[in-house]
């Protein structure tokens, strides 16, 4: 094996190592929260607020790796992408309240397939 077969298998290697973790970010309560249903969503959003900064720049394979599928997803004009997660109960949800507003996490992906930008919608 020639020195570059060397490195582009390390290359392989350690690119699929780098899972993204947020301390006191709870990834199973999250997703077992589909759509925001049992609340859950709602006492773990602030900890992603906080923590923006690590969740720019990171590409749409390691957000899923970490929030799940999103609950709603967004094709936009020139490649970008948005995934919505819902934070409140919605009206897929059994036990929809009206009144509630439809608060969600919005994350935009730039062409490159990036976090370009990191909202919440309360």
């Amino acid at each position: 094996m020639n020195r570059y077969n060397w490195v582009l298998l390390i290359l392989i290697f350690t690119s699929c190592t780098n899972l993204l973790t947020i301390d006191g970010f709870d990834k199973e309560a999250w997703a077992q929260d589909q759509d925001g249903c049992k609340g859950q969503r709602a006492e773990l959003v602030d900890v992603l607020v906080l923590n923006k900064d690590v969740l720019l720049g990171k590409d749409q394979s390691q957000i899923k790796e970490l929030l799940g599928k999103p609950d709603m997803h967004e094709i936009y004009r020139r490649a970008q992408r948005f995934y919505v997660y819902s934070i409140e109960p919605g009206a897929s949800c059994t036990k929809h309240v009206a009144n509630k507003t439809n608060a969600n996490l919005t994350l935009r992906f730039n062409a490159l397939g990036r976090v370009h930008e990191v909202v919440y919608y309360k």
